[in-house]
Formats: structure tokens, sequence, C-alpha cells
């Protein structure tokens, strides 16, 4: 099937990692994005830390809660470097708080969390905030609001899983949203429309 796209406001999603969200109404310095403590090679915060925000629509985005993961990019990929809006997913480590964007090093297919990237990583082993719930966080990461979110083509209204791209490029990433096929498969989010 040729990869589509689907709207930052036609998806929620399911955090799924393990730990609980603290609400907070306080964000970190500089934002989640912030260069003291996201994109850096020594984690400011300890791995797994989930923190929920409020976003509000008369901002951007949504009304609704977002929540956000402290994490660690194992791996990226080597031509689909991480950006802004690639979906990533627990590493073949096996390790809560590794994450990989890159479909040849994941855990495997359709039965990882989902975390989203805020930003490009300087390189792997990096530290740095990930959406991993809720409503697309814009009010807080402009660039999460942008452009679209890529799928493989096959997302309908209701649950979502990840699959790798047909398509891998350097906007899109190497893995994509996808229809639950199997009672096997992880389900990380819902669509309110299709792709």
């Amino acid at each position: 099937m040729t990869d589509a796209a689907i709207d930052s406001e036609a998806i929620d999603l399911f955090d799924m990692w393990p730990g609980t969200a603290w609400p907070v109404e306080t964000v970190p310095t500089d934002g989640f994005t912030g260069s003291d403590h996201h994109d850096v090679v020594t984690a400011a915060f300890l791995v797994c830390t989930k923190v929920m925000v409020y976003n509000h629509s008369s901002v951007a985005g949504l009304d609704g809660w977002s929540t956000f993961m402290y994490a660690k990019l194992e791996a990226q990929d080597a031509i689909n470097v991480l950006a802004a809006r690639h979906f990533c997913v627990m590493h073949s480590d096996a390790t809560p708080g590794d994450l990989t964007n890159d479909a040849g090093a994941d855990l495997a297919a359709s039965v990882s969390p989902v975390a989203v990237a805020l930003s490009a990583f300087t390189a792997n082993d990096y530290y740095g905030w990930f959406w991993v719930g809720g409503v697309c966080p814009e009010e807080y990461v402009t660039a999460l609001g942008t452009a679209e979110y890529y799928t493989d083509g096959t997302v309908a209204i209701g649950p979502f899983t990840t699959a790798d791209l047909a398509t891998p490029g350097t906007a899109a990433g190497e893995i994509g949203l996808s229809l639950v096929n199997a009672d096997t498969e992880l389900v990380v989010g819902r669509a309110y429309t299709t792709d």
C-alpha cells in the first residue's frame, strides 16, 4: 500500500510506557526542547520520567492533556535521521526508555509503545523529551503541529498501531501509523479520520 498522512489534530496517542505521568504546571527550562536538557549527551532527568501538561486550543491544536517522556535515542536511522514528528519505538535491546526511529533496530513491528520526536538529535545515545500520550502538544512544541504525520495508508477511524513505511524518507522517517490487524499488535492511539 502507498504511504499517506494524517493531521496532528486527527490523532491522539495512548501512553503505553511504564510509569505514571505527573501533571505539571511548570515545564522544563526553555520548554521541552531547551538546550540544557533536550538533545544532550548526559541525561538531565531520570530516563522514563513522564509529565502531563494541558494543551490549550486557544494557543494551538486541541484542548486536552499531553504526555511527554524523557528518553534516550539509542539508535537513529543512518539515512533518515531523526526529525520532529518521526515515530520512535522501543529499541531491540528491550530497555524501556531506549528508543529508535530505525525500522531495522526496533524491538519488532507493531509491538512497542510509540514516542514522537520533538526535534532532530545530534547523535545516538543522546537524551531528550518525546511526545507519548494524549493530544498533540502543539502549544508546547510548535514543530509538532506544522505538518502531517505519516502512515502506511491503512489508518481508519479508530485504533492504530505502528508499522514500517513502504517509502521511508527524511521527512517521513522509517516508522508510521498503521491499522491494527491482529490481537498481538499493540494499540498505541486512535484516529478520528482516515489517512
